[in-house]
C-alpha cells in the first residue's frame, strides 16, 4: 500500500513547480487579479461584445468577448486563496468576482431590453439546459487555466478564453433572459453559471494543490486550506445533484425525439425530419413533427403511425405532423396522398 502511494504522488510530482516559478506566478495573479480602472473597463467591452454575439447568434463574436475579459484572474487568486488557507485572498478574490459579475449581469440586461431582437438564439438557448457535460468541460477549463499561467512558454491570453468561456456568456444570457421576463431561461442558465463557477475554482484550485503551492505559515492556514477544501468539495457534489437530474431527463428526451424520427422515417418514405418537439403533460406525449416530403399524408396513416408511437413509446401520445412540401420542377404531380404501402 506504501508502495502504491510513492508511486502516485511521484507521477502527480509532474506538476511541481520550482520555487521561483511558484512566487511568479502568485506574484502574476496577485497583481492582475486587482480590480482597478482598467479591470472593469475591458469587463464593460466584454458584457457588451459577448452579449451582442450571444443576441445575433454569433460564437467569433462570443470568443472574441471572451478575450477581453478579465475574469479569470480573480477566480484564479480565489483559487490560490484556497490551497494557502488565506482567508483575506479568497474574500478580497470573491468581492472583485462579485463586482464582475453585477456589472456583466447590468449590461446584458440593459443591451437585452433595447434589443430589437426578442426571440432567444441557438447560442442563447444553448446556455439554459445546463448538464454535466457542461460541468466537466468547467473542471477540464478550469486546471487548463492554472496550468497555462503556470508556465511562461504558454499564452496567458488562452487561459482567459478558456475559463471566460464558461461563466462569461452564461451571466449574460440571466441578463438577457431577465430583459424578457423568461424566468425559465433565467433559472438555467443562473445554475449553468455558479455550477460553472465552482467547477472551474475547485479544479484550478487541484492543479495549485498538485503544483504544491505552500500554504501560509500562518498557525489557522492549515486549518483553513483543509477547510476551504472541504466546503469547495462539498459544494461542487450538491450542485451536481440538480444536473444529474437534468441530464438524464435530457437523454430521455434525445432518445424519445429519435425514436419518433425513425418511426417517421420508416413510415414515410422520402421524407425528411426537420424538427421534433416532444411535451408532456398529464400523462400524455405531444409530439409536433415537421418534415420536407414531397406527398400529403392520408389521416388512416397518421392513425398507424400514431398507434406505433403509443406502442415503442409506452405512452399515451398526440400527434401532429406539418408538411414543408418537396417536389422536383418542371413536373406536375398528379397523386400527392401517400397511402399505405
Amino acid at each position: 500500500m506504501t508502495e502504491v502511494i510513492s508511486k502516485l504522488k511521484t507521477k502527480f510530482d509532474i506538476f511541481n513547480l520550482p520555487a521561483d516559478r511558484k512566487e511568479l506566478v502568485e506574484k502574476n495573479i496577485r497583481e492582475e487579479a486587482k480590480a482597478d480602472f482598467d479591470f472593469f473597463v475591458l469587463s464593460v467591452l466584454a458584457g457588451i461584445i459577448v452579449s451582442l454575439g450571444l443576441i445575433i447568434n454569433s460564437g467569433a463574436v462570443i470568443i472574441g468577448g471572451m478575450l477581453v475579459a478579465p475574469l479569470f484572474w480573480p477566480i484564479l487568486a480565489m483559487a490560490l486563496g484556497i490551497i494557502k488557507g488565506s482567508a483575506r485572498l479568497i474574500q478580497e478574490s470573491f468581492f472583485t468576482v462579485a463586482k464582475i459579475l453585477i456589472l456583466l449581469l447590468f449590461i446584458s440586461y440593459l443591451i437585452g431590453l433595447i434589443s430589437p431582437i426578442n426571440e432567444f438564439s441557438t447560442e442563447v438557448l444553448s446556455r439554459t439546459q445546463p448538464t454535466l457535460f457542461e460541468l466537466f468541460i468547467a473542471l477540464a477549463a478550469g486546471f487548463a487555466g492554472a496550468f497555462i499561467i503556470s508556465y511562461p512558454k504558454l499564452a496567458h491570453a488562452i487561459a482567459g478564453v478558456v475559463i471566460a468561456a464558461a461563466l462569461v456568456p452564461p451571466i449574460c444570457v440571466v441578463g438577457l433572459s431577465l430583459a424578457e421576463r423568461n424566468l425559465e431561461a433565467v433559472g438555467g442558465s443562473l445554475l449553468l453559471f455558479i455550477a460553472n463557477l465552482i467547477a472551474v475554482t475547485v479544479s484550478a484550485a487541484l492543479f495549485f494543490l498538485l503544483a504544491k503551492f505552500k500554504t501560509l505559515s500562518y498557525s489557522s492556514s492549515a486549518g483553513n486550506k483543509r477547510k476551504n477544501l472541504l466546503w469547495s468539495i462539498s459544494t461542487l457534489i450538491i450542485i451536481c445533484i440538480p444536473l444529474v437530474i437534468i441530464t438524464s431527463n435530457t437523454i430521455l428526451d434525445f432518445q424519445r425525439i429519435n425514436l419518433v424520427n425513425k418511426v417517421i422515417n420508416i413510415n414515410i418514405p422520402n421524407s425528411e425530419v426537420v424538427e421534433t418537439k416532444i411535451n408532456s403533460m398529464d400523462d400524455i406525449y405531444y409530439i409536433r413533427a415537421t418534415i420536407r416530403a414531397n406527398q400529403n399524408i392520408r389521416q388512416y396513416k397518421m392513425d398507424e403511425i400514431s398507434t406505433e408511437l403509443a406502442h415503442e413509446l409506452g405512452n399515451s401520445i398526440n400527434l401532429k405532423i406539418f408538411i414543408i412540401p418537396v417536389m422536383e420542377g418542371g413536373k406536375f404531380i398528379e397523386q400527392d396522398i401517400i397511402s399505405v404501402q
